[in-house]
């Protein structure tokens, strides 16, 4: 009994990281989309839904960087680089300008990408699998 309730529990906790991961990746995909969106908006002078997609860019890094758990030495490194995307984030917002945009593209496009194969990993690991 004593080796079920373990591989229940082991189950059980690789769901919910299961799930966390997969929203994580979910938010980074919002994120590139309004990203995208915002850029598209800028050059054809849309300032009002440029204005909507980088303040949904900007809610999106603020649950990023609130929810993370900072007994990780990453967890610090990823704070001061969302805090840094927030500030580029009103900068492209104030001055409608792609700039900040194009330099935040790729950066997080990476980022979504390694969480996407953490979580690939950690599917490939679980006890169903």
């Amino acid at each position: 009994m004593q080796s079920y309730q373990r591989a229940a529990s082991m189950y059980k906790e690789t769901a919910v990281q299961t799930r966390r991961e997969k929203l994580v990746v979910l938010l980074y995909d919002g994120w590139l989309s309004a990203l995208q969106i915002a850029r598209k908006a800028i050059e054809e002078g849309h300032h009002e839904l440029a204005h909507r997609q980088l303040m949904k860019a900007q809610n999106i890094v603020q649950v990023l960087h609130d929810t993370l758990d900072m007994q990780y030495e990453i967890s610090h490194n990823l704070r001061s680089l969302y805090q840094y995307f927030l500030r580029q984030l009103i900068e492209a917002n104030v001055n409608k300008s792609v700039e900040p945009i194009d330099a935040q593209y790729p950066m997080v496009k990476g980022l979504r990408d390694a969480w996407e194969q953490a979580l690939q990993q950690l599917e490939s690991t679980s006890p169903t699998s």
